[in-house]
């Protein structure tokens, strides 16, 4: 294979005779390398093989060539990473081999446009995190609910990632990201580390209708991010008695966004009521339960409380026939869904954890602040 693929890298090459030497790479060059991918690959060692073996038999001159090569190795790297889900063990030698790709570079971005960008440069990257000492599930793109289930958080590489898209040029790598961004902003609404990129997006990408329907997503979470003001729509208890977060002031609230209509929150609302009952000797903390059930499934709001023995939490709803203020205040759009305001009224998370561990954590660290 060796001999062959030099022999058309050699047949193939234009060399001017000028003082400065003139290199163009064919086709049939370019073709030569594609089909040498072109063939079933079982392990990680076969990915890692065929690259080196390509690698020696191409001349140093041609460097396109040799980018191209490495795009076939950061994609057929990524497809083996992601079909065995980050489980297998050879994985870890495939990030033994160190690229610095332009997003830029023409051929890199030919090469994206016609595997998948998206999924090309969540490959390269993936890989990129792995050489810096990250396990697959840290380094694997956290942007699109798509890729993997459970979603985790977004994390710096992911950070890193977007960064490095929205600085490049390449017009359809920052369409394709700018509607990825869509739904971590929608689920988790805007971190500081989403923050950051938000000035990228203003300075960088041409204007569209996509970059503005993302910039005003930026715009309605940034004022339901840590340390704003929570946003005081009337809620409404069995009775009709009207309430505002001000009414708990001096209170940590933690609260359960949820409907009737909705099996997660139903399976969910046990560890919400125990962790609740763990915090029921303290003056300085309340939970409390929104349903965003419409004003005519009342009675289905109480009985369902009623069979899931809520009666010791505070039980609110909006009352409305369509989508009430506080849905739009704080961006619902799915639930379940918690959100924490301290004892000033300011927000902790408006996207907590589910009942557990961390979000005990973010609870008593409001706690303890004065």
């Amino acid at each position: 294979m060796k001999s062959y693929l030099l022999a058309i890298l050699l047949a193939t090459a234009t060399i001017s005779c000028s003082s400065v030497t003139t290199i163009t790479v064919t086709p049939e060059e370019r073709s030569g390398i594609d089909n040498a991918w072109n063939k079933p690959i079982a392990e990680a060692k076969d990915i890692i093989a065929l690259y080196d073996s390509i690698k020696l038999a191409t001349p140093e001159s041609k460097k396109e060539l040799h980018i191209l090569n490495q795009c076939h190795y950061v994609w057929h790297s990524g497809e083996y990473m992601f079909k065995c889900r980050g489980k297998n063990e050879d994985i870890h030698e495939l990030p033994k081999h160190r690229f610095d790709l332009s997003l830029d570079n023409a051929i890199i971005a030919e090469f994206a446009s016609k595997k998948g960008i998206g999924k090309f440069v969540d490959h390269y990257f993936t890989l990129q995190a792995m050489q810096q000492g990250h396990e697959f599930n840290e380094a694997r793109d956290g942007v699109t609910a798509t890729v993997f289930y459970p979603i985790r958080a977004l994390n710096e590489n992911d950070f890193d990632k977007l960064r490095a898209v929205f600085s490049c040029k390449n017009e359809r790598i920052h369409n394709e990201y700018l509607e990825r961004l869509k739904f971590p902003l929608n689920n988790s609404g805007c971190s500081e580390g989403l923050k950051s990129i938000h000035p990228l997006i203003e300075r960088n990408i041409t204007d569209s209708k996509l970059k503005q329907e993302v910039l005003e997503l930026y715009k309605v979470f940034s004022r339901i991010m840590p340390g704003e003001p929570a946003p005081l729509s009337i809620l409404k208890d069995a009775e009709g008695n009207e309430y505002t977060f001000a009414d708990f002031k001096g209170k940590v609230i933690v609260i359960d966004v949820w409907a009737t209509w909705c099996s997660s929150c139903i399976i969910n609302m046990p560890k919400f009521i125990a962790l609740g009952n763990e915090y029921r000797n303290r003056g300085d903390i309340c939970f409390i339960t929104v349903s965003i059930d419409r004003s005519e499934d009342k009675e289905m709001w109480l009985s369902t409380i009623d069979r899931n023995n809520m009666q010791q939490l505070l039980n609110l709803f909006p009352d409305c026939e369509e989508q009430s203020q506080f849905e739009t205040d704080f961006q619902v759009s799915g639930v379940p869904r918690y959100i924490i305001i301290d004892k000033e009224g300011n927000i902790v998370s408006a996207h907590a954890s589910t009942p557990g561990p961390e979000m005990v954590e973010m609870i008593d660290t409001a706690l303890s602040e004065e």
